[in-house]
């Protein structure tokens, strides 16, 4: 007997969750099925939940298979569902700071910062009008 494709392995493991907003975990599928494993799924659900007796539930797994059903709405459902953040990964790079003293960096932060070194003070003295 042939084996099944790794999907469909996929596809039997997983259950619908009629209380999802996503369509993909409503009719219990992968976002990666094929539109055959959709259908399939679909007609498999329907026949569980008829329209007679589980109206509620008919209408949430229609209303899911009407959002994936073809390649061109299942792009346009796509964009729009949410994705898990990506897992937080530490920073490779330890940050760290400089907190060491170099005597020689005192005079040009000094002068970078004040007016020490100015040698023009002809602003400073100025005629006294009495």
């Amino acid at each position: 007997m042939p084996d099944k494709p790794e999907h469909a392995h996929a596809m039997a493991d997983r259950q619908p969750d009629l209380t999802a907003g996503d369509p993909y975990r409503v009719l219990g599928i992968l976002p990666t099925a094929t539109q055959a494993d959709i259908k399939q799924a679909y007609f498999a659900l329907i026949r569980q939940y008829p329209p007679e007796t589980e109206s509620e539930n008919f209408k949430l797994i229609r209303a899911a298979y009407e959002k994936i059903k073809s390649a061109q709405r299942r792009v346009e459902t796509d964009i729009f569902l949410p994705q898990p953040p990506p897992a937080w990964q530490p920073p490779s790079i330890a940050l760290s700071l400089d907190t060491t003293f170099h005597p020689n960096d005192v005079l040009p932060a000094l002068r970078r910062w004040g007016e020490l070194g100015r040698t023009n003070f002809d602003a400073d003295f100025r005629e006294i009008d009495l």
